[in-house]
C-alpha cells in the first residue's frame, strides 16, 4: 500500500502554514475491528503485508461474545503487549472499544486496560454515550485510571449512536480528550423503533435517507470545526468487499469522512484505497507547494488558478495524508 513519497519537508512546511497547535493530528483512515484472538491474529498479518495504513481496534462489546468481561480485557492487554514486543514501544498500538460508561464493566476494563504494566492502548473507543457528559465523565475516569497508574491518558474515540449524543455532537467534538467521532449507524436506525427502514442501513439508502444522511453530515462538520477526525459507519455486505470502498469513496466525497470502520479483513484494502489521495492528487500538491515556497509563500499562478496560503494548507493537507 506504498506511495509515492514527497521530498518536500512537511514539518517545516506545516510551521509555515498553521500557527502552534492549530494543526489536527493524522490518524490512519481505516479502523479494522477484532472481537477475538483468531481475527487479532489476522489482523496482525495483514499489517505485515500492507504496512500501517490501518488502525485495529480489540473490540470488547458489541463486536464480542457477552460474559467473561475480566477474561476479555486481559486478553486485550495481553494483545497490547504483545503488539508492543512485535513492534517496539514506538510503534501505534490498537485500540480499545470499551463498554459504555454507564456500564459496570467499564471500570473493569480500565483496570486492566491501563495498568502500568500494560502498554497504553492507542485510542479508546467509547460507545453509547447519551450526552457530552458522559464522555467527560469517561475522560475523567480514565485520566484518574492512568495518573494512578503513572502513565498519560490515550485519546477518546466517540460512537455517535444515540439521539443525545447526536443532538450533543459539537459539544462532545469539542472536548480535549476527544480524537475522533464515529457514527455508529446499526444502533442509530435501531433507536428510530422501525420509523427509519432497514434499506437505510445499506448504500445508497444510507446516503439517500434524510435522518441518516443529515447524522453523517452533523457528525462530520463537528469534527471539521473542532479539528478532529470523522469516522464513517461500517459496511455491512461482508461478501461484496467492493462495496466498502465504494461507500468510503462516497463518505469522503460527499460528506467529508476521513477514516472508516472495517469489519472484514477483505474491507481494508478498498476502504484505504478509497480514502487515500491518489497520485495524481498527491502530485498537484507537490508542484503547487514547490512553487509557493519558490515564492516564499506569498499568492502563484498555477496552471492558470490562483493559489495563496489557504490553498496552500489545503495541499499541505493531502501529501500529510500520504502513507
Amino acid at each position: 500500500m506504498g506511495q509515492k513519497k514527497s521530498a518536500l519537508d512537511l514539518d517545516q512546511i506545516g510551521t509555515v502554514l498553521f500557527s502552534e497547535g492549530d494543526m489536527p493530528p493524522r490518524i490512519p483512515v481505516c479502523d479494522h475491528y477484532a472481537g477475538n484472538p483468531k481475527f487479532f491474529d489476522k489482523a496482525l498479518a495483514l499489517q505485515g503485508e500492507l504496512g500501517a495504513c490501518f488502525d485495529i481496534t480489540l473490540d470488547l462489546e458489541d463486536g464480542a461474545e457477552i460474559g467473561q468481561t475480566v477474561e476479555r480485557a486481559q486478553w486485550a492487554a495481553d494483545s497490547l503487549k504483545r503488539y508492543a514486543a512485535l513492534n517496539g514501544l514506538q510503534a501505534r498500538r490498537p485500540g480499545v472499544r470499551v463498554h459504555p460508561v454507564s456500564d459496570v464493566a467499564f471500570d473493569q476494563e480500565l483496570s486492566i486496560l491501563l495498568d502500568a504494566k500494560t502498554p497504553s492502548p492507542a485510542y479508546l473507543m467509547l460507545p453509547k454515550p447519551e450526552k457530552a457528559e458522559d464522555v467527560q465523565e469517561a475522560a475523567d475516569r480514565i485520566q484518574a485510571h492512568c495518573e494512578n497508574q503513572g502513565h498519560a491518558a490515550p485519546p477518546l474515540h466517540v460512537l455517535i449512536e444515540t439521539h443525545g449524543a447526536l443532538a450533543q455532537v459539537h459539544q462532545i467534538a469539542a472536548l480535549p480528550a476527544v480524537e475522533s467521532l464515529s457514527f455508529g449507524i446499526m444502533d442509530f436506525v435501531s433507536s428510530h423503533r422501525g420509523a427509519i427502514p432497514k434499506s437505510a442501513l445499506n448504500t445508497p439508502g444510507q446516503f439517500e435517507f434524510p435522518l441518516v444522511r443529515r447524522a453523517k453530515l452533523e457528525i462530520s462538520a463537528a469534527c471539521h470545526r473542532f479539528g478532529k477526525t470523522p469516522s464513517h459507519n461500517v459496511c455491512r455486505q461482508i461478501n461484496q468487499p467492493e462495496f466498502a470502498g465504494t461507500d468510503a469513496a462516497r463518505a469522503k466525497r460527499d460528506f467529508g469522512y476521513q477514516r472508516m470502520w472495517s469489519i472484514h479483513p477483505a474491507q481494508i484494502v478498498p476502504i484505504v484505497q478509497a480514502l487515500l489521495p491518489t497520485a495524481a492528487e498527491l502530485d498537484e500538491a507537490t508542484q503547487v507547494l514547490t512553487e509557493a515556497m519558490k515564492a516564499n509563500w506569498g499568492p502563484i499562478q498555477f496552471k492558470g488558478e490562483l493559489h495563496d496560503r489557504a490553498s496552500y494548507r489545503y495541499f499541505f493537507e493531502i501529501l500529510r495524508a500520504r502513507l
